[in-house]
C-alpha cells in the first residue's frame, strides 16, 4: 500500500512536470509566433509610404488602419518623371498574414510601373505574376491612376470599389470597375480610361473596409454616408477631409470591432501652373 501511495506521488509529480514542460513550449511558441507576425507587421508598414513627396500640380494624403496587427491593403505614389506620376490603392482578399504577403508581392510587381508600361501592360503583368506565385483563393481590388501635369487621369479600376470625385458642390462615383481583380483569372485582358481634371479636382479612394464598416447592429456604412462626410469639403485641405472621413466611420461604429481594413487615400489635382512663390 505504502508502495502504491509513493507510485501514485511519483506520477502526480511526473504529471506536473510534463505539463509545466508542455506550458513552457506552448509560451515559446507564441512568443516566436508574435514575433515573426511583429516582423511581418514592420515590413508590411515600411510598404506604405511615411510621408508623400511634395508635387507642382497636385497633392496627396493617405491613412491605413488595420483591423489586425497586419492587413492586406495597399497604397503608394510613384513618380514617373517632372510631369506624371501614379498612384494605386489596392486590397488584398482575406487578412491577416497571408493578405500581408500577397500585400509584399504586389508591391514588387508594381515597380515594373517604373519601367514605363502602359497601365495595360502593368496589370496584364501583375496579373499573371500573381495568379502564377499567389494562392488560388486570393486576389486582390485595385484602383490605379496616372496623372499628368495637365490633369488627364489615365485609370483602370480593378473590381474596386469607384474612387469618389469631388468637383466643387458635387461628389460623384466617376470611376466604375470595368476591371475583374487582379489575380483570380490568368490570361485576363485589361483597359485604361481617360478622364480630364479640372484644377481643384479631389479623389477619395477608399477601400471596402470604408463602406462596409460596421455599427453595433451590424449595418453598413455604405457610400452616401462617405459621400456626406466629403460633401462641401472640396477646398479643405486634405487632412481635413481624410479625418472628417474617418471621424465619421469611428462615430458610426460606435466602437464596433471592424473586419476590414480601413484605408483612405486623397488626390487632388491643383493646376499644370506651378504654385505661387510665398513672401
Amino acid at each position: 500500500k505504502l508502495e502504491r501511495q509513493i507510485l501514485d506521488a511519483l506520477a502526480l509529480e511526473a504529471g506536473s512536470v510534463l505539463e509545466n514542460a508542455r506550458l513552457v513550449e506552448t509560451e515559446r511558441e507564441r512568443e516566436r509566433l508574435e514575433r515573426e507576425i511583429n516582423i511581418a507587421r514592420d515590413i508590411q508598414r515600411a510598404l506604405l509610404p511615411r510621408e508623400f513627396k511634395t508635387h507642382t500640380y497636385f497633392e496627396v494624403a493617405g491613412s491605413n488602419q488595420s483591423c489586425l496587427e497586419v492587413g492586406g491593403d495597399y497604397f503608394d505614389i510613384f513618380d514617373l518623371g517632372p510631369d506624371r506620376a501614379a498612384f494605386v490603392l489596392a486590397d488584398v482578399s482575406g487578412k491577416g498574414l497571408g493578405a500581408a504577403l500577397m500585400t509584399t508581392m504586389l508591391q514588387g510587381a508594381l515597380s515594373a510601373v517604373t519601367l514605363g508600361q502602359s497601365p495595360a501592360a502593368l496589370f496584364s503583368h501583375i496579373n499573371e505574376f500573381l495568379c502564377e506565385h499567389a494562392q488560388v483563393e486570393c486576389y486582390a481590388t485595385m484602383f490605379f491612376g496616372v496623372l499628368d501635369t495637365s490633369g488627364e487621369l489615365e485609370f483602370i479600376n480593378a473590381g474596386h470599389p469607384s474612387p469618389l470625385l469631388l468637383r466643387g458642390s458635387t461628389v460623384d462615383a466617376a470611376f466604375p470597375a470595368a476591371c475583374c481583380p487582379v489575380g483570380l483569372i490568368p490570361a485576363m485582358d485589361f483597359a485604361s480610361s481617360k478622364i480630364k481634371l479640372q484644377p481643384g479636382d479631389t479623389l477619395v479612394l477608399f477601400s471596402d473596409g470604408v463602406s462596409e464598416a460596421m455599427d453595433p447592429e451590424q449595418k453598413e456604412y455604405g457610400v452616401e454616408r462617405l459621400k456626406e462626410a466629403v460633401t462641401g469639403r472640396a477646398t479643405d485641405p486634405l487632412v481635413t477631409v481624410q479625418d472628417s472621413i474617418l471621424e465619421s466611420v469611428r462615430q458610426f461604429a460606435r466602437g464596433a470591432r471592424q473586419a476590414d481594413d480601413v484605408t483612405v487615400m486623397i488626390v487632388r489635382y491643383r493646376s499644370a501652373e506651378p504654385a505661387p512663390a510665398v513672401a
